[in-house]
């Protein structure tokens, strides 16, 4: 009697394992990484909220934003295969397929927010525009970031002629380029994330700080080079101290994946993050911007076209057929 009910028990267990574990079955769980920023940037609180509202919305799936160095990183492990989704700057791809990277393992879920630049120096610093940084330690961004290798190397040398050979270049995160300003151990820096960033909010209110202006004739030098340059203004009061507006630019921000991902489970997380706006929009500022309107904004200058999944819903909301008029 016990070796049947032993057996029975066991083939209970057997079966159960079966229907948990079996390939393709809808119980099971699928687990999927995000790729962010520093944990002081835009990146990482936008991923984070994104992957809670997916996590609460599309049974089955469970999403970890994960903290990187941000565009460049995220676009690499997306194409080794080693992240699911990610946020990039744009200009990334095109750069990884300069390099002879396969950016077709890579496809666009939307275009979002905007990554505006601010060259933050202290208050009393000499350095009054970007072309006075010769010779100066400037917090650049870190390896495999957009900051680095976008911002800080090819628009620094096509506006203002300046290369990091000119400059005493410290490779570091947002979060230190703060600490650097405050212990005046840099003597500027670079945080390129949508605005208000909560660690420039909190270094404004230590110490007096000023924002560098982008110079009209720059600004054409960069738009001539880079298309998606886009002028940009912080309001007065974005930041204590900031009393005036400051003329600068951004560059528009994508929501990346993996080509393989299921066509299905990329429309349920899009329809997740974009039909729950009072959700999305509580997570910060810039998650306001992720509406179907700017999903397209600057798409022509991608190497890499749109999921299926991510198409799907966009026909859905009858806006696809329309994308030409929002690009």
């Amino acid at each position: 009697m016990k070796s049947k009910i032993f057996t029975s028990f066991a083939a209970i267990i057997l079966a159960v394992s079966i229907t948990i574990f079996a390939p393709g079955n809808a119980s099971a769980m699928k687990f999927l990484s995000f790729g962010t920023g520093s944990p002081a940037g835009t990146y990482y609180f936008l991923g984070a909220g994104f992957a809670s509202i997916i996590n609460k919305n599309v049974p089955g799936v469970r999403v970890t934003a994960e903290s990187t160095a941000a565009s460049t990183e995220n676009a690499r492990y997306l194409i080794r295969g080693k992240m699911d989704m990610g946020l990039a700057c744009m200009g990334t791809l095109d750069g990884l397929k300069k390099q002879g990277m396969d950016v077709d393992k890579v496809r666009l879920i939307a275009v979002g927010h905007t990554s505006d630049v601010h060259w933050i120096v202290r208050k009393d610093s000499p350095i009054k525009s970007c072309y006075d940084f010769k010779g100066k330690v400037i917090g650049v961004g870190p390896a495999g970031s957009a900051t680095l290798n976008i911002y800080s190397k090819k628009h620094l040398a096509a506006g203002w002629g300046i290369t990091l050979e000119d400059i005493k270049p410290k490779y570091i995160a947002f979060h230190e380029i703060t600490r650097g300003i405050r212990d005046n151990t840099i003597d500027a820096g670079i945080i390129a994330a949508g605005y208000p960033i909560a660690a420039v909010m909190e270094l404004a209110r230590d110490i007096p700080i000023r924002l560098l202006e982008t110079e009209p004739e720059v600004l054409n030098k960069l738009q001539a080079k880079y298309p998606n340059v886009t002028p940009f203004v912080f309001p007065a009061g974005t930041y204590k101290g900031i009393d005036k507006d400051v003329h600068t630019y951004t560059l528009p921000q994508m929501w990346l994946c993996r080509t393989d991902l299921p066509e299905d489970l990329v429309y349920k997380i899009l329809k997740a993050v974009y039909d729950h706006s009072e959700d999305r929009n509580a997570i910060h500022p810039m998650a306001k911007k992720y509406t179907i309107e700017n999903a397209f904004r600057g798409s022509k200058s991608v190497p890499v076209g749109y999921h299926p999944g991510a198409i799907k819903y966009y026909k859905e909301k009858g806006i696809w057929e329309k994308m030409a008029q929002y690009q």
